[in-house]
């Protein structure tokens, strides 16, 4: 009765907040202002960065890419990152060449696209629900998980966020040139986004055949090759044709340093596996299960298996880097077939209520994640962030 009273509070609070005309855009800024406050990133390592003080090595090998793309120097410059595997990642350097290596004016870039990413995907979840309080919640819950945060936490040079970016509007456009150009900058990217091409057709697969009311397996497998999913074939196909033609012709002797086993599973780091996989979507996994449970409770086994096989090429290919928060994120077109597959098939009340329990998980969770070699990150709130500049201001020593 407590909770039943609470929820209607809640919920009528939600829907009064959100009766603005312009509310998604609200709701946008809002969830991200949250998510910064909530997480904060680590821009004190910027500034050292900048003030040579520090050295985010990343950022470096992208200006020498910007200034000569096709032979860059220092391809082992690093001590513990590998720049090797940065070769045929071309949209950092393009954009450091235009901005003249201005790394703050990129990554100012790069914090307006988490917006619009974030913007975008409220259009597509309200267009699925026609309800704004489920698309409330589902954007309190993505925008504060890691590839929510993301756009705002990578100082470092990744730029995943432009790849989660150009994935998204391939998924949502339906013109054939632009899926193709989208896709392609993707790839060129970061390599996993290869992979996450096969997401992007595993949604259209989704949404045709509930279009069409087929579920059969062979009909599913047929509609990836069809509409625009032969379009992301192509990208394929020339997306390797052009980076074995760049390989052959202008890195010949290129080896990668990497030692191509799932690290995930090698030493102590099998231990944080399980938080690793938790920490990527934290209350979202609600989402995900849910959408599992209705496709088997409404019997479309073929569609449950081909999405399946999907999710574990997602988590067997995620384990390979270490990482693995930035591999899954890659990951976020499931979060969308999820959404697409629960409105399909469950009462909004009862997804109403799966998504705030969601939210609430999401909003609450620290921001931690696994970087590279292992570490563990913890994005500490802002007023924590404060106090410990001030510890380090007055020596009072409380974070040592």
């Amino acid at each position: 009765m407590l909770f039943e009273n609470f929820y209607k509070l809640l919920i009528g609070w939600i829907e009064l907040k959100l009766k603005s005309r312009r509310w998604i855009l609200l709701l946008t800024l809002f969830s991200v202002a949250l998510s910064v406050f909530l997480a904060f990133p680590p821009y004190t390592v910027l500034w050292h960065h900048l003030n040579h003080t520090g050295n985010l090595d990343a950022w470096t090998f992208i200006a020498n890419q910007a200034d000569n793309l096709l032979h860059p120097t220092d391809i082992g410059y690093g001590i513990y990152v590998r720049r090797d595997a940065m070769i045929y990642r071309w949209t950092l350097p393009l954009l450091s060449y235009v901005t003249h290596h201005n790394v703050v004016l990129i990554l100012l870039f790069q914090g307006l696209i988490g917006v619009a990413f974030i913007n975008q995907i409220a259009k597509y979840v309200y267009s699925v629900s026609n309800d704004k309080v489920t698309t409330c919640l589902f954007i309190l819950s993505l925008s504060n998980i890691f590839i929510g945060v993301w756009p705002y936490a990578d100082i470092h040079g990744y730029g995943d966020t432009f790849a989660y970016f150009f994935l998204l509007n391939a998924l949502l456009t339906r013109k054939h040139a632009a899926v193709f150009f989208l896709m392609l900058a993707a790839f060129f990217t970061d390599e996993r986004a290869v992979i996450a091409g096969g997401y992007v057709l595993l949604w259209w697969i989704v949404n045709k055949a509930y279009e069409t009311g087929d579920f059969k397996f062979w009909t599913l497998i047929k509609n990836a090759f069809a509409g625009r999913g032969w379009v992301v074939w192509v990208s394929w196909i020339i997306y390797f044709s052009i980076r074995i033609y760049i390989g052959k012709t202008y890195f010949p002797d290129h080896r990668y340093t990497y030692n191509w086993a799932p690290v995930l599973l090698q030493d102590g780091n099998r231990y944080g596996l399980g938080s690793s996989l938790w920490s990527v979507f934290e209350g979202m996994w609600l989402l995900l299960g849910s959408a599992f449970l209705a496709l088997l409770l409404t019997k479309r086994f073929a569609l449950l298996c081909v999405v399946s096989f999907g999710f574990i090429i997602l988590t067997s290919t995620g384990i390979y880097v270490h990482d693995i928060d930035r591999a899954l994120s890659y990951g976020f077109p499931f979060l969308l077939m999820a959404v697409f597959i629960l409105f399909k098939n469950a009462s909004l009340r009862s997804i109403r209520i799966i998504f705030l329990f969601m939210a609430f998980i999401c909003v609450l969770h620290p921001l931690v994640f696994t970087m590279g070699y292992n570490r563990v990150i913890w994005l500490e709130p802002l007023p924590m962030r404060v106090i410990m500049g001030l510890d380090r201001l007055f020596h009072w020593n409380l974070f040592n």
